[in-house]
């Protein structure tokens, strides 16, 4: 498409044509007041905030949200006129708002304030009774709504229907007294509703997990990477004289377009949980942590097969390295069983980025409901396909949220049956002709799928029909484990001892277990007789993680280690000098750096043949 040439505010400039004004302004750094515009979201025009002048053009002023460049526009956004429409449209959308700034958890960082003292009149001609709702609604056991602040702009509800393709919010009445409420009073059941929180421009949807917790000014926030699941989006964690009190979108368009899930964005209350484990204990007694690293080393040391290891999801790439040199030596033969993994082997080379998928025709997901296994990948093939017009295939044996689209060939296959499937799109009428890129996308049906068989039957059909891939892994770092060696399978039944780091096994611990090593942030039963070691949680964690599609991503942590606690690197090489293996790190610089240059394993071990349900 050809650039256009324009002026704004003196200001000479060339952008791509279709370019809206209000986006054109921003590349010369001027500010144009946006309620209901999100660049995200279609363009409504819908709170009039945005007003400009403009020539050749009508003798008024126009939106500039919804209205595209055109050649040799010159627009006026200090004119007399523009400033005079802004002001009065404050005006008006000040009318009923309350005065509620001292106790709005958006105060500090409200566009309302901030557009009223640059953009609006000192003072209000408006002299009367305010409209008045029910204050606050709870729209679900998380967010909860407060009807008078609300400007009306819709990025709640058009996020809704375009982003999430779930219709959970609407409005009700009509003029003045319009407002948002959920469906048939429903509550909000999405798991990507925190979202409407980010959007909204006032005080109007707030966190019920936040409220009233803190203020911006007192806080600092960390823009670092998210360990719910394995896309590894990006969120900005605020944490407040220690404690983790909010958590927030950062936007990566290579990733996840500035939206997270729920799970990213609540799940967070146990990082400040009183009862959280600061020090290490034996069979419930205070110790140093000299003592309790010994008396695991005692308790874990050439055991072999007699060893079992439960690792967390969200393990780093530095802490699998070197527990894989403990692995390699003392631990040599135990068994390791990772939480939460898929049974997808490691890829044999580079897999397909989720910003691929945006460019893809036909998307085809096998084995996956991508809504709870790759929440956010989700959200970008609803791009795709609303927005993109890319047709969408789907295997998979129950219903999924891609059904929301009329125009979804879902093929309902019988559960272990994924493959057969596979192997019949290539004459499928979407993937005969698709017209561009072809996407595949595959799981591993949560155990229930031949994987080797399934892997190889989307390798044939991407080969046939010119496609990428992506196997879907689940858990955080599952393919930085994959690539370190350590995100193995192994069943635990029978083993002597127990070294559960994260969360026990979902199994259970086996009954043959006669001794246990927790290194865990929280208690559980059956830690009173255990060898007990305090861990850090993510939002102290040092590190990085290598998402579902291979990029390797760094944590930075809001909340600083306070002894007792111990890094897990820290702890790691403690626990390797106790068992005989010499390691020598100042800090986790030294280990980045080992680990970048590290050379690939000219014998690498086979990939082991899972057996049975892989359950998460």
């Amino acid at each position: 498409m050809p650039d256009i040439n324009l002026t704004i505010d003196g200001h000479k400039l060339t952008v791509p044509a279709g370019t809206l004004i209000v986006e054109a302004a921003k590349t010369v750094g001027i500010e144009i007041p946006v309620f209901c515009y999100h660049h995200k979201l279609d363009p409504v025009g819908a709170c009039r905030l945005c007003l400009v002048d403009f020539s050749p053009g009508p003798p008024r002023p126009q939106t500039a949200c919804t209205t595209p460049v055109s050649e040799g526009m010159v627009v006026r956004t200090q004119s007399s006129m523009a400033v005079q429409a802004r002001a009065d449209i404050l005006e008006f959308e000040l009318a009923n708002h309350p005065l509620d700034c001292p106790v709005c958890d958006k105060g500090g960082e409200c566009p309302l304030q901030d557009f009223t003292f640059r953009h609006g009149y000192p003072t209000s001609r408006i002299d009367g009774p305010r409209l008045h709702f029910k204050k606050p609604i709870p729209l679900s056991d998380k967010i909860a709504l407060d009807r008078e602040r609300c400007v009306l702009c819709y990025r709640c509800t058009r996020y809704y229907d375009e982003i999430a393709w779930e219709q959970e919010l609407t409005t009700d009445e009509r003029g003045v007294q319009s407002f948002i409420t959920s469906q048939f009073d429903q509550p909000l059941q999405s798991i990507f509703s925190g979202n409407i929180i980010d959007l909204c421009p006032v005080g109007a949807l707030t966190s019920r997990v936040w409220r009233f917790e803190s203020r911006p000014w007192d806080m600092t926030h960390t823009a670092t990477i998210c360990s719910k699941c394995s896309v590894g989006c990006s969120v900005t964690q605020w944490q407040r004289r220690g404690q983790l009190v909010r958590v927030t979108s950062h936007e990566n368009d290579e990733i996840d377009e500035g939206w997270i899930c729920d799970r990213g964005r609540f799940d967070y209350t146990d990082v400040n949980d009183p009862a959280r484990l600061r020090t290490p204990t034996i069979r419930g007694t205070r110790s140093t942590w000299s003592d309790a690293i010994t008396a695991v080393a005692v308790g874990i040391k050439g055991k072999g097969a007699k060893l079992g290891v439960s690792l967390p999801q969200d393990i780093t790439n530095e802490e699998a390295f070197l527990f894989r040199r403990l692995l390699d030596g003392p631990l040599k033969g135990a068994k390791v069983k990772m939480h939460g993994r898929s049974a997808i082997p490691a890829p044999a080379g580079p897999t397909m980025r989720i910003k691929e998928i945006d460019d893809a025709r036909v998307i085809v997901i096998v084995a996956s409901d991508i809504e709870t296994d790759v929440p956010i990948i989700d959200l970008r093939v609803k791009k795709a396909v609303s927005k993109r017009s890319a047709k969408l295939i789907v295997v998979y044996p129950d219903g999924v949220d891609l059904d929301r689209n009329p125009q979804t060939v879902h093929i309902r296959n019988q559960k272990g049956a994924a493959a057969a499937e596979v192997r019949k799109l290539a004459s499928h009428e979407l993937l005969t002709n698709p017209g561009g890129p072809v996407a595949i996308l595959f799981g591993d049906g949560h155990g229930s799928e031949d994987i080797n068989d399934l892997a190889k039957a989307c390798g044939d059909l991407a080969e046939k029909v010119g496609g990428k891939e992506m196997p879907l892994y689940r858990a955080t770092n599952e393919r930085g484990a994959l690539a370190a060696g350590v995100a193995r399978w192994d069943k635990l039944d029978g083993v002597d001892a127990l070294l559960s780091w994260g969360p026990p096994p979902t199994a259970g611990v086996p009954r043959s277990v006669k001794f246990i090593a927790a290194w865990d942030h929280l208690p559980r039963p059956g830690y009173e007789k255990a060898v007990v070691l305090p861990a850090t949680t993510f939002a102290e964690r040092q590190g990085s993680y290598t998402n579902v599609e291979g990029t390797v991503q760094f944590l930075r942590p809001p909340i600083p280690v306070r002894s007792p606690l111990k890094d897990g690197w820290e702890v790691l090489c403690e626990l390797a000098i106790a068992l005989g293996v010499k390691v020598d790190y100042a800090g986790i610089f030294p280990i980045q750096r080992e680990l970048a240059i590290q050379p690939p394993d000219p014998d690498p071990d086979p990939t082991p043949v899972l057996i049975g349900p892989a359950h998460p």
